[in-house]
């Protein structure tokens, strides 16, 4: 486009302005970007919704997340590797609503967290899994069983010890394994522990482990191994749908193509590892900084997400349809 002394335009109509042209297409590129990026589709850069950012200054390396059942719009989260044994409670908007440390418990490589039935059948109880293996030096792992505690939904600066803590300790068949993520079946009480590829030391492959319920304290029991399938990269963090109809892995986030996988357990009394003979389908999650925790919503209708760092971005998802076969 050229102007002449009075600044208007000369020469070519500017629908005929290739510059015009090009301005147009980077505007009408940009608003539909806008406009994918609230909504959930389009790339993994602009799934899901933000609905607030973790607000407790030592929450920094979330490792697992898990929603509560007691109480409406709450998530339970934890610290990775060292530091205190402890829970945190947090409103989905990242609200801090207390920390809890669980009495007689150790921190060792805290990877992941799950709820679900126990010992009593009108009980949700939290499972806290010590189960890092970065090195593969443990032969055995622990995971944590305790009561869920009720909250009175009021931000807290204070702590409250949960008692009532249960460890039960695992071996793995043959030689150790590396898992970072913890599922417990909400229709049998099974607990699942699934193994994480670390540089491709299983050959592309996780591994599934079985533990049945019931579990007792105070011996140490050996997994079954009951699964395996190609994990496209490292499954870092896990949850099954409170009806015990979904089950959902994800995938480590450092690379561009990082996502979760979704499986569907048609039947609800097959066992739970029979849906890994399937391969799971992709379902959306944002590339977020050392993204591992993830879980879905007490209806099971979306699932959220939160990377590691200080005051790290909470997003929700809407659950994807199953495609067509």
């Amino acid at each position: 486009m050229k102007l002449d002394k009075h600044g208007r335009f000369v020469g070519r109509r500017l629908r005929n302005d290739r510059f015009f042209q090009l301005l147009l297409v980077l505007l009408g590129a940009s608003v539909g970007w806008w406009l994918l990026k609230p909504t959930g589709f389009g790339t993994w850069g602009g799934a899901g919704i933000r609905t607030g950012h973790v607000e407790h200054e030592n929450l920094t390396e979330i490792s697992g997340i898990v929603l509560s059942r007691r109480n409406p719009d709450v998530i339970w989260a934890h610290n990775d590797s060292g530091g205190i044994a402890r829970v945190f409670a947090l409103k989905t908007d990242g609200t801090h609503l207390g920390a809890f440390p669980l009495a007689g418990a150790r921190a060792i490589d805290w990877e992941d967290i799950a709820i679900g039935p126990g010992p009593s059948s009108d009980v949700d109880y939290l499972y806290l899994a010590d189960t890092g293996n970065n090195t593969l030096t443990r032969s055995v792992v622990t995971v944590y069983r305790v009561p869920e505690p009720r909250l009175d939904g009021k931000s807290s600066t204070a702590t409250r010890s949960l008692n009532g803590v249960e460890a039960l300790s695992f071996r793995f068949p043959g030689s150790p394994h590396e898992c970072e993520t913890l599922l417990v079946d909400p229709l049998t009480a099974d607990l699942y522990l699934v193994s994480r590829d670390r540089n491709a030391r299983q050959g592309g492959n996780s591994f599934v482990f079985l533990s049945p319920a019931p579990h007792r304290p105070g011996t140490t029991r050996t997994l079954e191994l009951v699964a395996s399938f190609p994990a496209p990269i490292e499954i870092k963090g896990g949850d099954i749908s409170p009806d015990g109809g979904m089950i959902l892995l994800r995938a480590h986030s450092t690379r561009q193509q990082g996502k979760a996988l979704l499986w569907n357990r048609e039947r609800k009394e097959a066992p739970l590892a029979q849906v890994f003979g399937e391969p799971g389908h992709s379902a959306p999650v944002r590339r977020e900084p050392k993204g591992e925790a993830i879980a879905f919503s007490a209806d099971g209708r979306s699932y959220f997400t939160v990377g590691e760092g200080l005051t790290a971005p909470i997003y929700r998802y809407d659950v994807p349809p199953e495609p067509d076969q």
